[in-house]
């Protein structure tokens, strides 16, 4: 296997990765890939480049796709912890004026 294809499978195996979710190894491979690619003659194959630029096409997207994601999260998580701030003042409110059952 040429040095090319093998950067090839690297880069679709990383991209399988991150359809899959699987984080913590789209990093590992992500740096095993980038060391790979160091050591490519140069100019590499124009067949080899387009499916490379194509790949890395692809692997940004999902990152991008799960960035998004990751923060519409985070939004909604500080919106919840918003929310239950007004439920903890509400019931200590309650729990003055005898609204709630304090035996719990």
């Amino acid at each position: 296997m040429s040095g090319w294809e093998l950067a090839i499978e690297l880069a679709e195996r990383e991209l399988a990765l991150a359809r899959a979710h699987e984080w913590e190894r789209v990093a590992e491979l992500s740096a095993e890939r980038a060391a790979q690619a160091a050591s490519l003659e140069t100019p590499g194959p124009r067949p080899a480049l387009e499916r490379l630029a194509t790949l890395e096409a692809e692997l940004i997207a999902a990152l991008s796709a799960a960035r998004a994601s990751t923060v519409r999260e985070l939004g909604s998580l500080r919106r919840g912890r918003g929310a239950v701030r007004g439920y903890a003042g509400a019931s200590e409110i309650g729990r003055r004026i005898g609204y709630v059952d304090q035996a719990v």
